[in-house]
């Protein structure tokens, strides 16, 4: 389902990510010292940077998994859940996920900053040219990437909680790929917009077959910076008999 207010979202995070980011750097650079060395840097850093990027990104998707999940609820009043299973639901995803990407990030920036530091050395930069390199990682454009990539996928991985809450009583949803349907929409999900999940994997995690590809594309995000979401709504009994045969509805 469209997430209502997801502008004001995506700025949100982005700010939040921006402001720890710009002091992440600043201590960065202190690190580095001059001449820059890539062993200068301890290891406490790395997990500073973890831990305050948790301090963000955890709560922040837990609670919007949580409204988008209430909002399938609210659209499917015919369905009743246990509410504390969902909230436990949230906080077990949010606590996975989060530290996953978290780790994820560190890796890419260690990974970069190696290469600027090599490129430092090699193509005799200035050192006010390292830092145009290094400001990147740390700065608005990789903060807007994440806030948006990640405001899609908690409100995508809250419907599919939801929707896994309920199978357990016998009530099984499926879900349509939604794009904002709008001139920046990607040939990637541009083609998917409308169509019924083709399929469910054993988790009762949905799954597409691009049209015009085949490739196969799992519940947004389908890239970064994807704004698509997912419409979920209860079949009717020939959507049931075909989505859910054997083999594809819950484990």
């Amino acid at each position: 389902m469209e997430i209502p207010n997801r502008e004001e979202l995506e700025a949100k995070l982005a700010r939040a990510l921006g402001k720890l980011q710009k002091a992440q750097l600043t201590r960065l650079l202190e690190y580095l010292g001059d001449p820059p060395r890539i062993e200068n840097v301890p290891e406490a850093f790395w997990e500073e940077v973890g831990t305050e990027l948790l301090s963000v990104l955890r709560p922040f998707l837990q609670s919007l998994y949580l409204t988008q999940a209430e909002m399938v609820l609210r659209a499917n009043p015919a369905i009743g859940v246990d509410w504390a299973l969902v909230n436990e639901g949230a906080a077990a995803w949010a606590r996975q996920y989060t530290y996953d990407l978290v780790q994820g990030i560190n890796v890419h920036t260690r990974r970069a900053l190696q290469e600027a530091l090599g490129g430092f050395w090699e193509d005799a930069l200035t050192r006010g040219e390292l830092e145009g390199r290094i400001v990147g990682l740390f700065g608005p454009v990789r903060a807007e990437m994440i806030a948006v990539t990640e405001v899609t996928r908690a409100a995508s991985e809250g419907q599919r909680g939801l929707a896994n809450e309920v199978a357990q009583f016998g009530i099984l949803m499926i879900d349509a790929w939604s794009t904002r349907n709008d001139e920046v929409v990607c040939p990637i999900c541009g083609p998917l917009h409308g169509r019924d999940a083709d399929g469910y994997e054993g988790d009762r995690t949905p799954y597409w077959l691009h049209p015009d590809t085949g490739e196969r594309y799992g519940p947004p995000p389908a890239h970064p910076r994807c704004r698509c979401n997912d419409n979920w709504r209860l079949p009717d009994t020939a959507e049931t008999a075909t989505l859910f045969a054997p083999g594809q509805g819950p484990a």
